[in-house]
């Protein structure tokens, strides 16, 4: 039987963060793939949902807000990780209430985003998804 990596979706218009979320998660063992725009990352998941997306919030056109809740109105939504550099309390709890797994600050704690991306990811967990056959 052979291993198929997990695959995340980062969706940051920061082309630097995503340079470093993608080298970070692909050492992991990860399969990464971007979008820089909100509209790029929604056709992505409809075409080839991934595993788990990492969601910024401050995007031009349309916001990380705007994203999720669209992400979460599909079917087999992936689950969710809000990564941004606007630390607010307020908007956090907003994004979980939505359904976001977490909401992770920039400048990141990459060990803490990993331990996040491997709970939502661990079978059983709220955000792990149902497809995997049994």
């Amino acid at each position: 039987m052979t291993h198929t990596p997990r695959r995340i979706l980062i969706v940051d218009d920061d082309t630097t963060i995503v340079e470093l979320l993608e080298q970070y998660f692909e050492d992991a063992g990860y399969r990464v793939e971007f979008a820089l725009h909100g509209g790029d990352a929604l056709t992505l998941i409809q075409h080839e949902p991934p595993d788990l997306v990492l969601l910024d919030i401050a995007m031009p056109g349309m916001d990380g807000v705007q994203v999720l809740r669209r992400i979460l109105a599909l079917e087999a939504a992936p689950p969710v990780i809000i990564v941004t550099g606007h630390e607010d309390g307020a908007l956090a709890a907003e994004t979980r209430a939505l359904g976001a797994v977490d909401y992770i600050t920039k400048p990141f704690d990459l060990p803490r985003l990993r331990r996040a991306v491997n709970t939502a990811l661990a079978p059983g967990s709220e955000g792990a998804g149902d497809s995997a056959a049994t």
